[in-house]
């Protein structure tokens, strides 16, 4: 049957309100997901016909099934969410993932205006059932609804709450513009007798200690950090994964506090300016990667948990929302718009390499107008973008990320002449070819990355994991490839391990096979082009093809060494 008669044998069913909600509904009826003319269908659409979008994205990192993915290929440009959902093999299961990979990834704008303010107050843990039921006027069933139901995305998905209707909508939007709420969150001030504290620095970087995150006070008045805490949203998690207390004392008015995950640990890891700058040492809740959001909360009983009652001060990024890939891997975010509330960084921070570190333990700018050139290792969108005599190389052409780096092109003494194993190249040189032919020659420094971590990630019984790493700032195609990996498995000889290129090539390092050690390494020489495009996406995958075992991927790196083509 087509899905809009369908729509409206429901709505002759059921009526216009209370709304049917789709997971109560009766068998054989179908509430369309994602409504034609919505920002959701746009959002869906736009990522569908993205040139971007390839084969290996919709069926390993959006997870749909393999015929699905190769049918959505085949018949786009789609036109339309109908002519999405007739494509065989795609569903409301296939429409769901599409619907949260387009959201994750920027193909649906975020709400501004009315839609904003209604769900920053639906949001607002402050919110209670007493304030919808009686101040805002809502239907009881609406209002304990809401309660049970939130954090929202998207109005769509606030919409789609039974007894929520256009009237309850208007309702909410009203009283959240009138109460001062906005596209932050609580209209970008600080209620009157809260601290205002938000994330002034963001550190990602390399390695597994690498992590800090600086506070600053926007307020008038000193700050007992004990009352403030910090929460980690892990992944595709809603609530604090991880929280804890932020530190003791009092922090100034204007005054910075840096947090970190330690002061100790190996070479560069922490780097010497980031131990620095640290004032107080906090582990799990620092344990963040490129997607993991960040809240601020008023931490009214100091037991460093985020309780319901207990107000958000300030995010970085949507709790409710994991991002597209890792956004915020490796790099230095710096705030430059000082009003609570971030959930898009990119709106009240500006961008720096991860070693970027001399401003960490520095109050914040207040504009973010203020530009300068990137330096050498900086990341950049175009040559222009580079200080003087610098260029931009490395950024990559599947839709993985728009950044290069900026890289010094001067000749080095020594570039192009022949090593191998035993005889090394000059100072700010690499090896290129050696683990292939046995001997290479020696190229610049930049041409060679490093990129993974630590993970402690599930593998499946009979299942698979997966882990991507954006490669970027490289050359145009690789030599050298290697892979490091500490698999913790009872029977590792039931494993698959394979990795794949960002052009659908693939390598299987290990099948099934007793050579599978806790520690592995492997020189990747045949299976993967050495002429096709080396920065882009890499996916490594762990396959479990015996039943009765599981295990974890506690740690994942990728070096690669590139040349020109």
């Amino acid at each position: 049957m087509n899905r809009s008669i369908l729509l409206l044998a429901v709505i002759m069913a059921f009526g216009c309100n209370p709304r049917t909600d789709p997971a109560n509904a009766p068998e054989g009826l179908d509430i369309p997901l994602i409504d034609p003319g919505s920002p959701e269908e746009a959002g869906v659409l736009a990522l569908v016909n993205d040139p971007a979008t390839t084969f290996v994205l919709l069926d390993v990192d959006v997870g749909l099934d393999r015929r699905a993915a190769q049918g959505l290929i085949d018949r786009r440009p789609l036109a339309s969410i109908e002519e999405v959902d007739a494509v065989p093999y795609v569903g409301r299961v296939a429409l769901d993932k599409l619907l949260a990979w387009a959201r994750s990834g920027g193909f649906i704008p975020e709400p501004e205006g009315r839609d904003a303010a209604t769900l920053a107050l639906v949001n607002d843990a402050d919110t209670d059932f007493t304030l919808l039921d009686i101040d805002v006027g809502l239907d009881r069933r609406a209002a304990q609804n809401i309660i049970d139901e939130r954090p929202f995305a998207t109005l769509a998905a606030l919409d789609a709450v039974s007894y929520v209707g256009v009237s309850a909508l208007e309702k909410l939007a009203d009283y959240a513009l009138a109460h001062g709420y906005g596209a932050g969150g609580g209209g970008g001030t600080t209620e009157p007798g809260r601290p205002c504290v938000i994330i002034s620095e963001y550190v990602e970087g390399a390695g597994n200690n690498n992590k800090a995150v600086e506070i600053y006070n926007c307020g008038d008045a000193p700050v007992a950090l004990e009352g403030v805490g910090i929460c980690m949203v892990r992944n595709d998690d809603t609530s604090c994964t991880s929280s804890a207390t932020v530190g003791v004392g009092t922090l100034a008015p204007g005054a910075v506090w840096t947090i970190c995950r330690t002061l100790t640990g190996t070479f560069n890891d922490p780097y010497e300016p980031l131990a620095a700058a640290c004032d107080f040492e906090v582990g799990g809740v620092t344990r963040f990667s490129g997607d993991d959001r960040l809240m601020l909360f008023e931490d009214t009983n100091g037991d460093g948990r985020k309780d319901t009652d207990e107000a958000v001060l300030d995010q970085f990024g949507n709790p409710a929302v994991e991002p597209f890939e890792n956004p915020w891997a490796e790099t230095n975010f710096r705030r430059c718009d000082l009003s609570p509330m971030a959930p898009d960084p990119t709106t009240k921070y500006t961008r720096h390499p991860r070693t970027a570190l001399e401003h960490l333990g520095v109050a914040p700018p207040t504009d973010c107008t203020i530009t300068r050139a990137a330096r050498e290792g900086e990341d950049c969108l175009s040559h222009d973008g580079c200080e003087s005599g610098l260029r931009c190389y490395g950024r990559p052409s599947d839709g993985s990320s728009s950044y290069g780096v900026c890289v010094d092109p001067t000749p080095i003494p020594g570039e192009g002449e022949s090593c191998d194993q035993h005889t090394p190249c000059a100072d700010g040189l690499i090896c290129a070819g050696w683990t292939l032919w046995g001997s290479g020659t020696c190229n610049p420094q930049w041409m060679a990355g490093r990129w993974g971590g630590s993970l402690g990630s599930t593998i499946p019984e009979s299942g698979a994991f997966r882990e991507t790493v954006v490669v970027r700032g490289l050359a145009s195609v690789p030599v050298d490839i290697e892979v490091q990996l500490h698999v913790v498995h009872p029977r590792r000889s039931d494993l698959r391990v394979t990795l794949f290129d960002p052009n659908g090539d693939s390598a299987v390092l290990w099948d099934q096979t007793t050579e599978l050690d806790e520690y592995a390494r492997s020189f990747v020489t045949t299976g993967i082009s050495r002429d096709d495009q080396v920065n882009g996406r890499w996916l490594l995958m762990v396959e479990d093809l015996v039943t009765g075992e599981t295990g974890t991927v506690d740690s994942f790196h990728l070096f690669i060494v590139s040349r020109w083509d």
